[in-house]
């Protein structure tokens, strides 16, 4: 069973609070709920009190694994979410505790990962925490996109090296799984480093170098936190919230983002 993936929701010291991107999800006739979307988990979420609210039954266990720590915890298969009138594709949703988001926003009762929208375009506007599944295809710097750990990963060129890094919504700053040789002489602090389960610690903080994307996308210099994750098919994790629209265009195989 496909484990969950690497969330990162709160960093302290010289980073940025994020700004999350939620939606109202439907279970069966039931809702709508408050979920924050991260589409650099793979699996859903949901607040265990509310599942047994909704008499959810479990039926199955797998192990959840963050950057901190790694745990058995029960499941289900859910074909019956829905956001507005879009009914979502078939996805694995998992009872846990959501400790994070809910210091975010207290109405938040799950996290909606990118399993549940296989398959979909959908556009996220971070400046107002949007998700949105009707959006049309905007015009902006187009880059190729591909699924490692069945998440959407976009390649970026940093000094001599290319890196994989992951799509996003729930993180708010850059972290990276290894130091990149284009900084490996950049002077680091330490900063507070919190997954979604709530646990802590004290991790290098420091500053990327350019990351090129393509002829006329670049980001300069961004803060970025050095998660050490050995045997990791990815470089790191890339905030959407870098950009000011990004349009998943999962038909195309393509990421359309405006700066």
């Amino acid at each position: 069973m496909t484990n969950a993936a690497v969330v990162v929701l709160l960093f302290s010291g010289v980073l940025n609070k994020p700004a999350p991107v939620t939606t109202d999800v439907y279970i069966g006739n039931n809702g709508p709920y408050r979920f924050l979307v991260d589409t650099g988990a793979q699996s859903s979420m949901i607040d265990p009190k509310l599942a047994s609210e909704l008499h959810l039954a479990p039926e199955f266990r797998v192990e959840l694994v963050t950057a901190q720590s790694s745990q058995m915890v029960a499941g289900a298969k859910l074909h019956t979410l829905r956001v507005g009138p879009a009914t979502l594709p078939e996805s694995e949703i998992l009872f846990h505790q959501i400790t994070e988001p809910r210091r975010l926003d207290q109405s938040i009762r799950g996290v909606l990962g990118l399993s549940a929208l296989s398959g979909l375009n959908f556009a996220l506007t971070p400046s107002t925490g949007k998700l949105d599944l009707k959006a049309d295809r905007p015009a902006g710097e187009v880059m190729k996109l591909s699924r490692v750990e069945d998440r959407i990963a976009v390649q970026a060129q940093m000094g001599d090296e290319m890196l994989t890094l992951i799509l996003d919504s729930g993180t708010s700053n850059v972290v990276l799984f290894r130091t990149p040789a284009a900084m490996a002489k950049t002077r680091s602090i330490a900063s507070n480093f919190t997954t979604i389960e709530g646990a802590r610690s004290v991790t290098p903080t420091t500053w990327t170098s350019e990351m090129i994307f393509t002829d006329r996308l670049r980001l300069g210099t961004l803060p970025a936190s050095i998660v050490e994750r050995n045997g990791s098919q990815v470089d790191g994790l890339l905030p959407a919230s870098v950009f000011k629209k990004v349009y998943v265009d999962q038909g195309r195989g393509e990421v359309v983002v405006v700066r």
